[in-house]
């Protein structure tokens, strides 16, 4: 898939994953209800489903998107990565995101 199909593909992705998460946010504001309640696990059984879904669909094969979610935060938390060539790749953006699967 070209790199520009896999970052649409992506930018959809984010974009779920942050209503996501702000209704999780608002969801706990009202309810006390954390991300390891029992009411929100049906949610995140959702998502990671998901996930895995948009992962296959683009070519992830070795689990880019979650390692994107959980270590560099959507990228608010950037991280640093080696492509299989030595080049060093900063991914703090789907589109960086969408290289690292690409290559």
């Amino acid at each position: 898939m070209p790199t520009d199909e896999i970052v649409t593909r992506l930018e959809a992705w984010a974009e779920r994953g942050r209503k996501m998460h702000a209704q999780c946010e608002a969801l706990h504001a009202l309810t006390g209800a954390d991300y390891g309640s029992a009411l929100l696990a049906p949610v995140w059984a959702v998502w990671s489903a998901y996930t895995v879904a948009v992962s296959e669909l683009v070519g992830d094969k070795s689990e880019w998107l979650q390692w994107y979610e959980m270590e560099c935060d959507m990228g608010r938390k950037p991280k640093e990565v080696t492509s299989t060539s030595g080049k060093k790749i900063k991914v703090r953006t789907v589109r960086q995101l969408a290289r690292v699967i690409a290559y």
